[in-house]
């Protein structure tokens, strides 16, 4: 697993925001997200999440559910890239013919879950 330190050093760079906005944001303090910049704490749980995660095979963002795409980046082939990268340019009607070949495949969950974002 990646230093949080660095990633969040990182983040906070790419982002452009300061220490406090993001200890505002993040419902912490200064103090708290210094340490973690310096390396002096990580929250704990980030070890077991990250273990979790890749017993499972799974993002961290899926089990905290920021996203509902289970598989990690990492683990996505070449064609699932390119069919997530054009996905956007695909108009509603080309999607509906997408899915209704893929309706076969589809679990009980997946299409519950197709349902409730109409």
């Amino acid at each position: 697993m990646a230093d949080f330190s660095s990633r969040l050093t990182e983040a906070i760079e790419i982002r452009g925001v300061t220490q406090k906005w993001l200890a505002d944001e993040a419902d912490t303090t200064e103090a708290t997200i210094s340490r973690y910049l310096n390396g002096k704490a990580s929250p704990a749980i980030l070890v077991i999440l990250g273990n979790i995660a890749k017993a499972l095979n799974v993002s961290s963002d899926f089990l905290i559910g920021i996203t509902n795409l289970a598989q990690s980046k990492e683990t996505i082939s070449i064609e699932e890239k390119i069919i997530l990268s054009v996905w956007k340019n695909i108009s509603a009607d080309d999607k509906r013919v997408l899915f209704a070949l893929l309706d076969k495949y589809l679990t009980p969950n997946d299409k519950a879950l197709l349902e409730k974002g109409e």
